[in-house]
């Protein structure tokens, strides 16, 4: 336990999106030493925090908490006699009905420094994803945004008559359970029967959905819609311009429920939620480099340096660092990559590759490095690749230079649960190795199938052809840029 508490940091999360995270709150949460979450918080938050952070759970979510909030208050303050750095991670903004300042409170009666990091708010950035804008020019001057529930987590018990205004946009959080009564509450109090009217579920987020209508339907409408919490209620005429503003839901790939297995969160999944795709990452491994004895010497020597993937750049790069070494080492060497996304690691350490093959695959490399090199048999070739590569760059090189095949780093299954949403049916999922494609499936139930699998290349198709994959689309190189352009194609011509 520490002499002195540690600091407790309350950093409002945003409405869903990690994109709409604050740098300061990115900031902190990398680097606190307990971090304490509910359920608001999408998971790609918690893989932010640094190794050896302690993760804690406290489940606030509507009727169902996992820890009160006396408890919680209480866990902070114990937590910061251990921590030096605590970090509260809360949907939205803390002190947006988040009860941040309850916890503030609670913490400065007892001497605890606290800093409160603003997140962006739901009432706001969910109604811009939706196509509303909470405030536009001669439509609404301002806005109320009112919470539908009490403190003890029933309905709240609201004065609608300073919600009449029509020029005035309300917004009600945490009220899904009530729209039928909220909507009569302000026509009883004189809003109008056909003032619009919309409900937004998971604002911000690909698995978004909305509901429009008036006053008079809204409650009926989202009961056949079946819309789900976390929701937000906007009553006002700028509910009218969703259909000219709504670009957030217009994306092309919206709606779509891609699943990804990977091994470290990279572009493809990045640029897949930019597109609007509803993105199920299942981490299948971890790449750990490895330490290369006598590197130094054998880089000294090398002709060419060739990278057969990314995680093969990183550990070269990983060893050059450990060997206390810096760039002049390769000052003689020139560089061959297996295809783009390795040329773009290798350009990130200002090195540009001699050679990019235009068929993207190990055989394709060794044959335009076959080419290049000519009948000098003296030409040493240093390879960095993964313990467990395909032999097809090594069994093509091997009789016309000196070779070396060094093993870089290793890929090892990650022992994780695949996430309850996936279930016995995957509709699209993306494969980046064939590695990951056995991993997946092995994770899978028993009878579970893939109805769309995308493959980046030849060896990931034939692992994708020995299981239960009922289509497979095959990029047209090995490139996350062409796997999105056949995602993207097949949506095109979707019904």
């Amino acid at each position: 336990m520490r002499e002195n508490t540690g600091k407790v940091v309350l950093v409002g999360a945003g409405p869903g999106d990690t994109g709409l995270l604050t740098l300061k709150g990115e900031k902190y949460i990398k680097q606190a030493d307990c971090l304490v979450y509910d359920r608001l918080s999408s998971p790609e938050f918690l893989s932010m925090a640094k190794a050896g952070c302690e993760l804690i759970y406290v489940g606030k979510e509507n009727h169902k908490h996992v820890m009160k909030q006396d408890a919680i208050n209480e866990l902070l303050y114990e937590k910061s006699k251990y921590h030096e750095l605590v970090v509260r991670l809360k949907g939205g903004d803390p002190y947006v009905f988040g009860r941040g300042g309850e916890e503030a409170l609670y913490l400065a009666d007892r001497n605890v420094e606290v800093e409160v990091v603003p997140g962006v708010s739901s009432s706001v950035a969910a109604l811009a994803a939706a196509g509303i804008p909470i405030t536009h020019r001669g439509i609404a001057k301002g806005f109320q945004v009112i919470t539908a529930h009490s403190r003890k987590d029933e309905e709240a018990d609201i004065d609608y008559s300073l919600l009449t205004d029509e020029t005035i946009t309300c917004v009600f959080l945490m009220g899904l359970a009530h729209v039928k009564s909220i909507a009569a509450g302000l026509m009883k109090a004189g809003r109008r029967a056909d003032t619009p009217a919309a409900v937004i579920s998971n604002g911000t987020l690909a698995a978004q959905r909305k509901c429009i209508g008036t006053l008079a339907d809204i409650g009926e409408k989202i009961e056949k819609a079946k819309l789900t919490s976390p929701a937000i209620i906007v009553v006002g005429d700028v509910v009218s311009l969703n259909d000219r503003l709504d670009f957030f839901e217009k994306r092309p790939l919206f709606g779509r429920k891609i699943t990804v297995p990977y091994i470290k969160t990279n572009e493809l999944i990045a640029k897949l939620q930019q597109l609007g795709a509803d993105v199920t990452p299942v981490k299948t491994g971890i790449i750990n480099p490895i330490i290369i004895p006598e590197f130094a010497d054998k880089v000294r020597s090398a002709d060419w340096i060739v990278f057969t993937s990314k995680n093969g750049v990183r550990s070269f790069f990983y060893n050059l660092e450990l060997a206390g070494a810096d760039i002049r080492l390769i000052a003689n060497a020139r560089f061959a990559v297996v295809g783009k996304a390795t040329e773009k690691e290798l350009a990130k350490h200002h090195i540009n590759a001699d050679i990019i093959p235009a068929e993207q695959t190990g055989k394709g490399l060794a044959g335009e490095l076959s080419s290049y090199m000519g009948d000098n048999d003296e030409i040493k070739v240093c390879i960095f690749s993964a313990k467990e590569a395909s032999p097809d760059l090594e069994a093509g090189l091997k009789e016309i230079c000196e070779l070396e095949k060094i093993d870089a780093y290793v890929n090892e299954q990650a022992y994780e649960s695949i996430p309850e949403s996936i279930g016995n049916m995957v509709s699209e999922a993306v494969f980046t190795s064939a590695s990951n494609v056995e991993r997946f499936f092995h994770m899978l139930p028993e009878n579970a199938y893939v109805e769309t699998a995308y493959s980046i290349g030849e060896k990931t198709t034939a692992a994708l052809e020995q299981h239960n994959v009922r289509e497979i689309v095959q990029a047209d190189d090995s490139s996350y840029e062409a796997l999105v352009d056949k995602i993207s194609y097949k949506d095109a011509f979707k019904d």
